[in-house]
């Protein structure tokens, strides 16, 4: 009979402790959940065998062929090939490309294509742990404040008890009870919103890992940053999203070659091996020899391709270059906003403490008649909403320190 309930406490404890997952633990479910990882996944199987394609293109390829004629008779029927009304020929055909122009710039944009591809799923993940980081500290910053306004209920309701129980004897006036009632309302009130936004965030929660949202772990003191930022700004050039950025300028680049291959000429070995074929060539078994084509004029396709392929390449360094810019700002801004959030943190710590004191000191003057009830509840205002702003602005710091990581490209 002991067992059981025993067991039962047990199973329910390793429960909540499975659904506390660090960040850590939410970032490799994530991982494995979300479809954008996938899909970059296999963007580079894709990418891979794009390359395999380019690497045919300058391999031999070998077709049977078969073809059937037949023709009018000539009125003149001499002794000829053409006496044969009837003709055909089956056998197979190698072509090996001998001068492609642009097959070979064509075959090094695909292997960039697949360093690119491995860059930019990188780059996705690095994206979805920044999301991750948005969703994990605001899911914990909100299950900590719903904690507060619980608090804050049950703080209202024991002062509204108390006043109706001295109302009751006339120790307080009716306009007191009224006020506070009114407070208990809003803290319902306030209750319910952080209610709501707590089904929001563990419903983000489970949508990027899979999991069901539990408590989430405390979190130890906010780190200091003991690294400088030139540290952090070292590390842009190892940051995937930046390295796929550069990766495009030069995949641009064989793409210009690529372009101006169609001004080249091209030059094809042709070889057939007949099996069966009729006319005065039935005897002879196989051919070979050489196809060679220049392009002269071709409406200024080519010229235009060139030109497209250009901009197209300027683009991508413009885009690469605004993208480093744009994250050693996000680094800077950042950086500077985690030390002020630091001195902050100290400052709004002793604002929570005094005013805890203040509101226990209120709560003990009342007893006394030396204090109303809207001391009373302002004290208790105040200090529950330092105590709100401290406890955000707590795992705000922790956040900001992993935004910062992850501005810099480290993953946990």
């Amino acid at each position: 009979m002991f067992l059981k309930p025993f067991f039962l406490i047990l199973m329910c404890f390793l429960s909540l402790c499975a659904q506390s997952m660090t960040l850590k633990e939410s970032w490799d479910s994530a991982r494995l959940n979300m479809e954008s990882v996938q899909r970059a996944e296999q963007g580079v199987i894709q990418r891979q065998e794009q390359k395999s394609r380019a690497v045919g293109a300058l391999l031999p390829t070998i077709n049977g062929f078969a073809n059937y004629t037949r023709i009018d008779p000539p009125s003149a029927a001499g002794f000829s090939a053409f006496t044969l009304t009837k003709q055909y020929s089956v056998g197979v055909r190698l072509v090996q490309p001998l001068i492609r122009g642009g097959a070979y710039s064509g075959l090094q944009a695909a292997k960039e294509n697949v360093l690119l591809s491995q860059f930019q799923k990188d780059a996705q993940e690095l994206e979805l742990f920044q999301t991750l980081i948005s969703h994990y500290y605001s899911l914990k910053m909100i299950q900590v404040d719903v904690k507060n306004l619980t608090s804050f209920l049950e703080l209202t309701k024991e002062r509204v008890s108390e006043i109706r129980s001295r109302t009751k004897i006339g120790r307080s006036r009716r306009g007191e009870l009224v006020e506070a009632e009114a407070q208990l309302h809003a803290a319902e009130s306030q209750f319910q919103q952080g209610k709501r936004d707590l089904d929001e965030a563990e419903k983000n929660f489970e949508f990027l890992t899979g999991k069901k949202a539990g408590e989430l772990p405390d979190f130890g003191p906010v780190p200091d940053l003991s690294k400088d930022q030139s540290s952090y700004l070292s590390h842009l050039k190892k940051r995937p999203d930046i390295l796929a950025l550069e990766q495009q300028v030069r995949v641009a680049d064989h793409q210009v070659n690529i372009s101006k291959g169609g001004h080249y000429p091209s030059l094809d070995l042709v070889g057939n091996y007949y099996i069966d074929r009729t006319g005065i060539l039935a005897s002879s078994e196989w051919d070979a020899g050489v196809v060679f084509s220049v392009p002269f004029y071709q409406g200024g396709t080519v010229q235009a391709g060139v030109k497209e392929a250009l901009a197209s390449k300027r683009i991508h360094y413009l885009t690469a270059h605004e993208s480093v810019r744009s994250a050693e700002r996000q680094i800077h801004v950042i950086y500077q906003n985690h030390l002020r959030l630091l001195e902050q943190l100290k400052s709004l710590k002793e604002a929570r403490t005094k005013s805890e004191e203040a509101y226990k000191l209120n709560l003990k003057d009342y007893q006394f008649g030396l204090v109303t009830n809207l001391d009373v509840l302002q004290s208790m205002n105040s200090y529950i909403q330092n105590k709100r702003s401290y406890d955000s602005l707590f795992i705000a710091g922790h956040m900001s320190y992993q935004n910062l990581e992850a501005a810099a490209g480290v993953l946990p």
